[in-house]
């Protein structure tokens, strides 16, 4: 009788359930992982991305349009912001702006959130011939170009910002049939209508001039309020400045969000101007930035025990004289200056003293005719001043007894000699000492 040979198994059925289940548990870990790894580094690989959007896209990508009320719009010409929009800021060359608009190019035009200065228009109206013009843009004109300086590598970052010199007239503004085009201008009517005026981001509470003119042919500027109204060029107002950012600029991070703005991938073409500067215990802000130093502002008035000094010019002369000991140059290059722990830091500098009056004409040349050297001195009606003082003493001439007096609301005025103002000081150090810190306020520079 033939035997029947058993059949072998390789596993038995417990082995074989055991094995089947481990190795679909083996292969839900590697979905599960392999799912995680594809997703994170997709994840990294779209930030990276973000991270190389022109800003321009970000802000049309982050932006809803809408066709009515305050919000970002599209027009013949591109997108612009309207009304009294919160997430329109922008971070670059260590200051903060606004976006007007973005043109049809990818281009962005900006405005600084603040005035920069405050100063008189000039001797005529015409925008070509005007302080503003040569303060903003390196012209063909000798010391021009004040805040086209403070930008670094300017050609790299910024295209030319197409302008026109509009008449408003009738709440109306009747187009001009010339177009010029600059680095660095100021804001147009145009600009302040189509954003909604005094209703909106543009109305910072500051009074400041607008390029344009009235009917009358008169200049134009923001009252504090927001309102527009025609002024007198020998009047003394903010000034705010406007650039256009090229199409390609990337957005280094943010929001548009006042605490978190919009940020430009600057790279290595960064400068000291706006930054900050710990000495001893005090912050300055850098306003000026030359081969081998740094111009400084105290960013608080000077105090004597924590108390406000408010100091008279001179008894004498509207002259910064460091003979005259009635003179505020005097105490600030003694008994200020002695009263410093950074005292030896401080370097000798040269500071422009000029006249600038119905004598010898409004133009800011002429505040290069007279010069002074020391360690301490105050700012210059034509230097550039992102700083909120109220009530304080500028050092170059007007005439007589008289000096010209500056306001947190933009205001340029002038007072008799004799009266007591504030007192803002400039400085000078060596850029080189300049050790650690990011030139924040939370992280300033600090010397070593």
């Amino acid at each position: 009788m033939a035997r029947k040979n058993k059949r072998r198994h390789l596993y038995g059925r417990k082995e074989f359930l055991f094995n089947f289940f481990s190795l679909i548990i083996v292969i839900g870990i590697g979905i599960y992982f392999g799912y995680r790894s594809l997703y994170y580094y997709s994840k990294q690989h779209m930030v990276k991305q973000g991270n190389n959007q022109t800003l321009s896209e970000v802000i049309i990508n982050s932006n809803r349009l809408i066709t009515d009320g305050d919000g970002f719009h599209k027009d013949h010409d591109g997108y612009y912001f309207k009304g009294n929009v919160v997430n329109n800021y922008v971070s670059f060359a260590n200051r903060k702006y606004r976006i007007i608009r973005i043109n049809n190019d990818g281009s962005i035009k900006l405005i600084t959130d603040e005035n920069v200065a405050s100063f008189l228009w000039g001797d005529e109206t015409s925008y070509s011939k005007s302080n503003v013009h040569h303060w903003l843009e390196k012209t063909e004109e000798e010391n021009s170009g004040t805040y086209y300086e403070t930008i670094p590598n300017i050609t790299k970052f910024l295209v030319k910002t197409d302008y026109q010199e509009n008449i408003l007239k009738d709440e109306k503004v009747k187009k001009s049939d010339k177009t010029f085009s600059d680095y660095v201008t100021t804001l147009t009517i145009d600009d302040y209508v189509t954003a909604n005026g005094k209703n909106s981001y543009l109305n910072n509470g500051k009074i400041f001039y607008l390029l344009g003119l009235n009917a009358d042919k008169n200049n134009l500027y923001i009252e504090d309020d927001g309102a527009v109204t025609d002024g007198d060029n020998l009047s003394g107002y903010g000034i705010r400045a406007v650039i256009t950012l090229n199409k390609n600029v990337i957005n280094a991070f943010g929001d548009g969000s006042v605490d978190n703005p919009y940020t430009v991938q600057q790279g290595k073409d960064t400068n000291y101007v706006n930054t900050v500067v710990k000495l001893g215990e005090d912050n300055w802000k850098v306003y000026r930035e030359e081969t081998d130093k740094l111009r400084l502002v105290k960013m608080d008035y000077i105090k004597e025990n924590d108390q406000e000094v408010i100091h008279q010019f001179s008894k004498k002369t509207n002259t910064f004289d460091l003979e005259d000991k009635t003179n505020i140059a005097v105490y600030l290059n003694n008994n200020y200056l002695n009263s410093l722990s950074y005292k030896d830091l401080i370097v000798d500098n040269t500071y422009y003293t000029g006249e600038t009056s119905t004598d010898t004409g409004y133009s800011y040349k002429n505040i290069y005719s007279n010069q002074v050297t020391c360690k301490v001195a105050l700012l210059n009606v034509f230097d550039y001043n992102s700083n909120d003082f109220n009530d304080f003493f500028y050092m170059n001439t007007i005439q007589g007894v008289l000096q010209y007096v500056g306001f947190s609301s933009g205001l340029l005025e002038e007072a008799e000699i004799t009266e007591e103002k504030h007192i803002v000081p400039v400085i000078s150090i060596d850029k080189n000492i300049i050790k650690d810190g990011k030139g924040t306020l939370t992280e300033p520079y600090t010397v070593g």
